[in-house]
């Protein structure tokens, strides 16, 4: 998973300092069609979706396929790799988990660790926060990491290699936020082991069915996109084994704007109190971009707080944003690899289109 840590296609593609400027003040619905259409020519995409909620009202465009082979179109029910969106998803559950269990997010890991893995002092300045803000010191990826096959870079590795890897690992934290796909993994293992469920009940549990009231889950649902690596060469989805917390959830367009829409007006106490709690900013990037417990944060001039983050795999580039206190939220998924500059592009240009209404 690739990651434009300071964004810089914000700063270049959508120019964060200039307000919004409506072509005609023509309707939101045309807009969004329009950019997307207009993206998925210039960059010569297989497909380019993009899911919308505005004012309670979910709207779901396309240009493109979702499976160009077959000319079969994008829809709400699509699913595709979200990437690393799924750290939100693992900061949710991990905060969810801690404060059923009584344990504050600056508690440190290492007795949540197996024992082997306690001998390693390096990780006692490690605190379930420095996993989802990436100020751990841990690295991007494990170095004992070393895939058979290339396509599928996360598919081998198994506890027992995250767990070997820890024993002896040094990390070096800077005080800064350095971007760690090994950090999120490792927080949604150990969301996990406390509760003594797996990941995907996790997610089931504490996402889909509070939010939804029913389980919207990708298994069996046939109706997949197709990825690419590059605009001839296919991708499959990634098999990411015990690093899933990472980047490894399949969703469509309809439960993605499901979990933004809580997210923008959590249905509970409980959901309230872990939605402050991870768009808290805990480390600032520069003036306009911040970091969360899993979420990072947009600061642009005269406008409201925007929380985003974005994902690559190898077949697809996606980003979600969203509007707390606002029904405002955009998802885009183009599926195809490494056009993450795009994806953000897209994504914040509708976001501030939506937020240009108020």
């Amino acid at each position: 998973m690739k990651k434009y840590w300071l964004v810089i296609a914000f700063l270049g593609i959508t120019g964060l300092n200039c307000s919004y400027a409506q072509k005609d003040k023509e309707p939101v619905a045309t807009y969004v069609q329009q950019t997307a259409d207009d993206l998925y020519k210039q960059e010569k995409l297989p497909g380019v979706f993009v899911a919308v909620l505005n004012n309670g009202q979910k709207s779901y465009y396309n240009a493109g396929f979702a499976v160009p082979d077959k000319q079969l179109r994008f829809d709400s029910t699509t699913v595709s790799e979200i990437g690393s969106i799924t750290k939100t998803f693992t900061a949710y559950v991990l905060m969810a988990v801690l404060l059923e269990k009584n344990i504050l997010e600056t508690d440190l890991i290492l007795k949540y660790l197996p024992d082997s893995v306690q001998q390693n002092k390096n990780l006692d300045n490690i605190s379930f926060l420095s996993l989802m803000n990436h100020t751990s010191g841990l690295p991007r990826l494990p170095d004992n990491m070393k895939p058979v096959n290339e396509k599928q870079p996360y598919e081998d590795y198994s506890s027992d290699n995250l767990f070997a890897y820890l024993k002896t690992c040094e990390p070096k934290p800077d005080g800064n936020s350095n971007y760690s796909n090994l950090g999120a993994g490792l927080a949604g293992v150990l969301a996990a082991s406390i509760s003594g469920k797996t990941y995907e009940q996790l997610i089931s549990e504490y996402i889909f069915l509070p939010f939804t009231k029913k389980l919207h889950g990708a298994a069996g649902n046939g109706n997949k996109s197709q990825g690419y690596f590059s605009a001839i060469e296919k991708s499959d989805f990634w098999k990411m084994n015990v690093l899933t917390p990472c980047g490894g959830l399949q969703y469509s367009g309809t439960q993605m704007l499901d979990y933004l829409q809580n997210m923008c007006f959590p249905q509970s106490e409980k959901s309230k109190t872990i939605v402050d709690k991870l768009t808290t900013q805990t480390v600032s990037m520069n003036s306009q971009i911040g970091i969360g417990l899993g979420w990072h944060i947009l600061h642009l001039k005269d406008e409201p707080t925007i929380y985003w983050h974005n994902g690559g795999t190898y077949g697809f580039s996606t980003f979600c944003a969203f509007v707390k206190g606002k029904s405002k939220a955009v998802v885009v998924i183009l599926n195809q690899f490494n056009k993450n500059a795009a994806a953000d592009g897209l994504g914040v240009k509708i976001i501030k289109r939506l937020l240009s209404e108020d």
